[in-house]
């Protein structure tokens, strides 16, 4: 199963502080995850993606008053879909690579 979840604290403008404690919650979790711009797409059982994002927004509601947390599922019973194959598979449409598609893990020259 597929799952993507977006996490918006109503009183936060900056995230970056709060998606980092996500995404340590996600690696403590163990759970195949993709970091994007707007959203984390996650892989697994449908317990090991909801208990994921649970402790998620918890965490969150702990460190602000109000949060919204949006969760798209993709649950496919034949040849179910893995991250690693959704931007290869858009790639062999195209005949090439979505370079821009693959920022994934490329660490962009700041200084943290």
């Amino acid at each position: 199963m597929l799952a993507e979840f977006m996490i918006h604290p109503t009183d936060e403008t900056h995230m970056s502080k709060t998606i980092a404690r996500v995404v340590e919650i996600l690696e403590e979790a163990g759970v195949e995850y993709r970091l994007g711009p707007m959203g984390t797409a996650l892989e697994g059982d449908w317990q090991q993606i909801m208990t994921a994002i649970h402790r998620c927004h918890c965490q969150t509601l702990s460190e602000h008053g109000r949060v919204v947390t949006t969760i798209t599922i993709d649950d496919r019973r034949e040849h179910p879909h893995h991250l690693d194959e959704m931007v290869p598979a858009v790639e062999e449409e195209l005949g090439r690579l979505a370079e821009r598609a693959r920022v994934v893990g490329k660490f962009r020259g700041r200084d943290f």
